[in-house]
């Protein structure tokens, strides 16, 4: 429906060389990106994940490191 079909970050555009690193349960790397870069389509090696808990990583350069975790629900 061209809603939410990305995880991003509110304001990661202010920090373009922010790394974002996203991790499924197991903690096996799905993603990689930059802050100057849309966000996750929920997509591994070209397949949907599953709706699910996923982690993150935010290292941000000669700045703090951010972690947390979001769901992602698939429709």
């Amino acid at each position: 429906d061209g809603l939410n079909d990305t995880w991003e970050i509110d304001g990661i555009d202010k920090y373009p060389m922010a790394e974002v690193f996203i991790f499924d349960r197991f903690g096996k790397l799905l993603a990689k990106y930059y802050g100057y870069e849309l966000g996750w389509n929920g997509i591994y090696l070209e397949k949907l994940m599953p709706s699910t808990d996923y982690w993150y990583i935010i290292n941000i350069p000669s700045g703090p490191q951010y972690t947390g975790h979001f769901t992602l629900i698939n429709h």
